[in-house]
Formats: C-alpha cells, sequence, structure tokens
C-alpha cells in the first residue's frame, strides 16, 4: 500500500508538471536521495524527488476487529486495521538553484490547490486506497538538519507532507468463532 500511495502520488505530480512545462520527461521520481554508499543517483539529478521518511501509526483511527468470510463461514476475529501516516520529502533536486525553487514551488501550489485524493477526483487512483490527504508539515531547524543527516545527503530546496490514512487490513483470521446455527429454549420448571 505504501508503494501504491506513493506512486499514484509522484504520477499526479508528473501530470501537472509535464503539462505546465510541456515535457515528455518525467520530471518527479519516487527515489531515496543517496544510494547505501552515499552517493547521488543518477536518476535524481533536474527531478523533483518523493522520499520516504518516517511511517507512523494514526492513533485516532480504530477499526473493526471481527472479519466473515462468506455466507455461512464462521466468524473470526482479525487484528484492527492499521491507520498509517506517511512522512515524506518532497525534494527539487536541481543544478540551477531558480529551476529548484520554481519547481518546488509548483509542486507545493498543486497540494495547496488539491489536498485530498480520493476515487472521485483522481482517475488514477488505486483501487485498494479510500483517501490520502496531504498536509505540509513544519520543522524546526534542527528537525531539518536530523532528516537530512538522516537521508545521507546534502540539503537541498524541499518541504515535508504528511500522507494521512493509509489504511492497512489484512483480514486474516487469527481465531475462528462458531456461527449461531439455534437457539435452545429450555424452561426448567
Amino acid at each position: 500500500m505504501i508503494d501504491k500511495a506513493m506512486t499514484f502520488l509522484v504520477g499526479e505530480i508528473n501530470n501537472v508538471l509535464s503539462a505546465r512545462f510541456q515535457s515528455s520527461v518525467e520530471l518527479a521520481v519516487l527515489s531515496s536521495l543517496a544510494d547505501p554508499k552515499g552517493n547521488v543517483p543518477d536518476l535524481i539529478d533536474n527531478r523533483i524527488v518523493f522520499t520516504l521518511v518516517n511511517v507512523e501509526r494514526e492513533p485516532a483511527a480504530h477499526g473493526n476487529s471481527w472479519a466473515m468470510r462468506g455466507v455461512g463461514d464462521p466468524m473470526g476475529s482479525v487484528s484492527p486495521q492499521l491507520a498509517l501516516n506517511l512522512l515524506i520529502m518532497v525534494t527539487a533536486s536541481f543544478s540551477d538553484y531558480t529551476e529548484a525553487l520554481k519547481f518546488l514551488g509548483n509542486v507545493m501550489g498543486f497540494f495547496q490547490g488539491k489536498p485530498s485524493f480520493n476515487a472521485q477526483n483522481s482517475g488514477s487512483f488505486p483501487n485498494e486506497l479510500e483517501k490520502l490527504s496531504i498536509e505540509l508539515v513544519n520543522l524546526s531547524f534542527t528537525e531539518i538538519n536530523n532528516v537530512w543527516s538522516v537521508l545521507g545527503a546534502k540539503y537541498m530546496p524541499s518541504a515535508a507532507y504528511k500522507i494521512r490514512m493509509l489504511v492497512l487490513q489484512e483480514n486474516w483470521i487469527g481465531q475462528r468463532v462458531p456461527a449461531v446455527s439455534a437457539a435452545a429454549n429450555r424452561v426448567k420448571g
């Protein structure tokens, strides 16, 4: 699900940027900012880069812990759904600083104008997802420094966003509960 959400958002940004700048090249990519050896990947040159920074559980979400497989099948307890928030970094990895600011501003403007995505407002929205909400996150200078250190890259113009409510539910029945077949009425006299 995480990959589908991130790939969808990159696709949306590519559609917008391609239309605005008449480009046949994908201007946004899903990538880390440094490979495991600390080198900058070639594919991020002159691109907007979406990078997953953190995954956190949404504490306000509560899910159902019962599932039924089919008519006549027993019910069973399953783990409650897991609602996740993704912290992502949207980075303008351009050699020309002015271009970096222009492209980052366009991405931020798009998310400001369309802060939520679902099947009704986005034709290519993944069937497995219900809704994605995008929220700009304010990071302090210390937090920004820490994030860039963890990412293993030099600072570039960027913005942090929280993608809210990616729901995971695997309906694996951990314990079966037999179905009620008939009620027995007994009267003691």
